[in-house]
Order: structure tokens, then sequence, then C-alpha cells
């Protein structure tokens, strides 16, 4: 069993990348022989194919596939998908400041982030881009349109947009549009603090800082709530500093091991911590992910703080950017991240295939003991176990049925034309009179769905059908169906409290923005709950710390 504390002192880390000995040395003339290959058929192959080839196309097939071959997070980027790849580093961008998406063949506004030209120009979630600087963009992809608003800041574009039965020209002033890290952040309980932290983009943990800083100036704190649930991750810089902010000077925070030696380093606390002794529950789940995991990894190992919530996705490896010619980069897994105690938090090995060529995830069975620094036990190969794990809720098919045909969106969108204001965002509630205004508009739109019993009897039907069974059991089959219809009908008012939830969080949002929305979850948030069940509890919260 391998423990947080040796007798040297020394610390095991983390970071990500491809594991490899220290002694490695590339085979140079295996490269060249195997580029010699590839260049010899795709000049035979460009040269003497019977149809005509596109030689960009077949690059990009052919670097995607030996890439998609190591894994999912090595990626080739064309010179036309740079900027986007900056975007979701920096959350910086030259345009609108909206979100569009493709329903139905229609340019829908799906998202309106507050203060930005499309904003202060009135552009709303719900309306429908029809023509963009004159230019139809019906038969534009997503990312057509994305590149048709972008532009300098200062820039100006007309947009023709369908709001309702009318249309509407709208002209826009381009800005420099900064995705904010910290969305929200609020109290949710006098003197216990929440932060959500959506990515760990550039100048994140500044924000989270900022937050902080703000919420403690309302008065003194005993709690903090830091919400890393459906975090994808993003800079490991980030990840250290926002670390930092709970973990005293030179400690380590991560150890990175990769195929060269200047990768195989221990990142440590460059600063004192903004507070090392405040209650601290941090918040994940199967969406947090890289940075994610390394923040919640470390202060569990440190035992700095208690995680509440799912098993996190289990991504221990951390790729960099290389430049490439003509413009182009290469994204590639450079090492692996190790935490503090000495965990690969790495759910995968994808050296590791099957004959058919696919992954597994490590099993339980093969996870390896580690040790926190109150001697706690911890888990490697698998993500980060929570501390109080809280039951995951699944959505039923009515759910997300309602969700994929964008019902509880629409039905938003004609709530907030019809209604000119509500109550503040925390304290809007969705209530019965709601729950029926939504039951009878729903059964004027096209609404179907179906569930897993549904699915056993259509084929159950179609068995009956084929063996010829046309007496007692068809007759029995009829009375299954009508019972089953029955019980269908039921559904809407089984899921009621869900329902009513999610339509109060989608109407807020109309009204006060992404910030309203997670403001107004917070009143019924069950992992929020728990988090504040222990933090407001000290003796529940320090029997979580020892071992």
């Amino acid at each position: 069993m391998k423990k947080l504390y040796r007798k040297s002192g020394r610390w095991f880390g983390l970071l990500l990348l491809l594991s490899f000995s220290f002694a490695y040395r590339p085979d140079y003339f295996e490269i060249s022989k195997q580029l010699d290959i590839y260049t010899s058929v795709f000049k035979e192959v460009s040269l003497y194919y019977v149809d005509d080839t596109d030689p960009e196309e077949l690059t990009q097939k052919a670097l995607n596939s030996m890439l998609s071959s190591l894994d999912p997070y090595t990626n080739y980027i064309p010179e036309e998908a740079v900027e986007d790849f900056k975007i979701r580093q920096t959350g910086n961008y030259g345009g609108i400041g909206a979100s569009v998406g493709n329903y139905e063949g229609q340019m829908l506004v799906t998202t309106i982030y507050q203060g930005f030209g499309a904003d202060k120009a009135g552009l709303k979630a719900g309306d429908i881009i029809l023509e963009v600087d004159g230019e139809d963009v019906e038969d534009r992809s997503e990312e057509a349109l994305s590149e048709m608003l972008k532009g300098a800041p200062g820039t100006k574009t007309k947009v023709l947009i369908k709001r309702g039965d009318k249309n509407l020209n709208l002209e826009i002033e381009r800005e420099e549009v900064h995705l904010k890290a910290v969305p929200f952040a609020g109290r949710v309980k006098d003197g216990y603090a929440y932060i959500y932290l959506n990515s760990f983009t550039q100048n994140c943990s500044a924000e989270v800082l900022k937050a902080w800083q703000e919420l403690k100036a309302q008065g003194p704190l005993k709690g903090l709530i830091l919400d890393l649930r459906n975090n994808p991750g993003g800079l490991l810089n980030e990840a250290i500093a926002l670390t930092n902010l709970f973990i005293p000077k030179d400690k380590p925070v991560v150890l990175t091991k990769g195929k060269l030696e200047e990768w195989q380093k221990t990142y440590k606390t460059p600063k004192q911590a903004f507070d090392k002794d405040l209650p601290v529950a941090v918040l994940i789940n199967s969406g947090s992910a890289s940075a994610s995991e390394i923040v919640a990894g470390t202060l569990q190992d440190y035992d700095r703080g208690i995680i509440v919530g799912r098993r996190s996705f289990g991504k221990g490896l951390v790729q960099e950017s290389r430049m490439l010619p003509y413009g182009a980069q290469l994204k590639v897994t450079i090492a692996k991240y190790y935490t503090p105690s000495g965990r690969l938090i790495q759910a995968i090995d994808y050296a590791e295939r099957a004959e058919d060529g696919s992954v597994v995830k490590i099993p339980d069975s093969l996870r390896s003991e580690f040790k926190t620094q109150n001697g706690r036990t911890v888990l490697d190969g698998g993500g980060i176990d929570p501390d109080i794990e809280t039951p995951s809720e699944e959505a039923s098919d009515l759910i997300v049925a309602l969700f994929q045909q964008m019902h509880f969106f629409d039905f938003a969108t004609d709530y907030y034309r019809s209604h000119p204001e509500i109550a503040p965002a925390s304290d809007f509630k969705a209530d019965d009179a709601l729950f029926r205004e939504f039951e009878a508009w729903l059964k004027t739109r096209d609404f179907k769905f179906d569930t897993h019993t549904g699915r056993i009897l259509k084929r159950l039907q179609k068995a009956t059908e084929q063996d010829g069974f046309d007496g007692a059991l068809a007759s029995q089959m009829q009375s299954l169906e009508s019972a089953y219809e029955k019980e269908k009908a039921q559904e809407l008012e089984r899921n009621k409290t869900v329902v009513l939830e999610l339509l109060q969080e989608e109407i807020v949002a109309r009204y006060y923005y992404d910030s309203g929305r997670l403001a107004n979850a917070l009143g019924h948030d069950k992992d929020i709950a728990t988090a504040l069940e222990y933090l407001a509890n000290p003796e529940k919260y320090q029997a979580i710390l020892k071992p």
C-alpha cells in the first residue's frame, strides 16, 4: 500500500501525457521509413486513382484515423478551426454574444450572453435567424453561421430574425466577448457561499478569487461550496492556481510523467493560500474531468475539504498544443498526471485495447489504494470518488423527450413573450397553475414519446404477429397495450416535480440569463443541500476527514 508521505519527504503528483521510460530514444530510421511509405502511397493515389481525389480531404482523414487510434484527446486542428480552439482555452472572441443552434432546419437563438452586442440590440432566445448581412442562412451549418456572426470588435452586422409571426431587422455591434468561467456566485444560506465554475479557461482562478472576496465582504463566511459539476477541465496552470487558494505555499499539487524528461515535473503551489481553514465542499459528477479532478483530488489528498456528488470522469491525461505548418496545430497528449498521494486518475488505459480495438474502463478490482494526509484510503484509476456520494437522478423517457423536442425551451419562449416581468430569479416558483398551463400547451403540440415498456411491447406485438398468434394471446395483447396507454398518460403527472423545476429554470433564464438559472436552481439542488448539511455541522464535517 502506497502512502502519502515517504521518509524522504517526497510527494507524488500529477499531470497527463503518454507515460514512457526516461531512457526513451526515438527510432529515427523507423519514423523516416514510415513517412516514406506514407508519402509514396499518397503520391501514387493522387496521381493514378481512377477518380479525382482531394489532397486535403485525404490528409485530414488519414490524420484523424491515425490520431483516433491513440486517444480521444490527441487531435489535428486545421487552420480554419484554430480560432475556435483558442476560444475554448481563453473564453474570449470577437462576436455578438449569442449561441445559435440548428433545430429542424432553422437557426434558433438558444442563449444570449448578458451585456454584449446581441443583448443590447434586443436579440432574444427563441428568435430564428433568417439572414445575416443580406445572406440567407437557411442552408448554412452552425459553424458557418458562427463565422458570419463573428468579427472584429466595433464592426456591425445586420441580422434579419423571425420572432413569432413577425420579421425584425436588428443591427448588432460586435464586441470582445468574454464568457465568464464563474457565471454565478452567491450565498445559499447565511454564512455559506456558493461558487459555480464551468470551465478552466484563462484567468478562471482570478474569477473565483474575486467572487470569493465579494461574498466574504458581505459578511463572515462559515463555509464554501465550489461547484465543479459538468466542468470538463481546461488549463493546468489554472487548476494549480485555483488549488492554491485553499492550499499553502510550496505544496505539491500535481506530478506529470511523460515520454520526455522535460515532462517529469512536480507542480507546487507558488503563493500563500487565500484561506487555508474555511470549511469547503467540492461538488463533482461524471462530467467533472481533467483540471476539475486535479482540484478535487488535491483537496481530498490534503483533507482540505469534503467531496460531494458522484464519481468524476477519470481523465488523467495532459495535452499540449504544437504548431504545424500552414497555421494548423496538433493537440497531443504528452503526459499523465498524478495527485499528491500518487494517484493516477485516468479511468481508461488507451494503450491496452481488446482485439476489436475497443477500450474499457479500469475495473474497481484493479484500482490501487493510496493514503491522504490524514491517513484516509483513496483509490486511483477511475476518477475521483466523492467522500459523500449522492444518488444520481436518471431522467425519465418523458423528460428526455421534452428536452429533445425543445418543449421546455419553446414554452419558456411563449411565456416570456406574454409576461413582461416575473419575480426575482431566486424567488420565482413554478406552481400548479403553471403546470396545468404547460399541460394544456403540450396538447397543442405534436408531442410523442416512447418508454422502455412501450418498446418491449412493440417487440412483443411484432413477435406474436410473426408467430401467427391471433387468438386469446392477441386479445390479451390488446388489453395490455390499452393498460399501457393509460399508464403512459399519467407520466407527466408522475414527473410533475421535475417538470416544474425544469420549467422554472428555463423561464428564469429568459429574464435573468444563465446566472439567474443557477440562482434559481439553488433552492432545489440536492447536492448543494447535502453539502450544506455537512458544512453546517462541524462534527459531521470533521468526521469525514478522519481515517
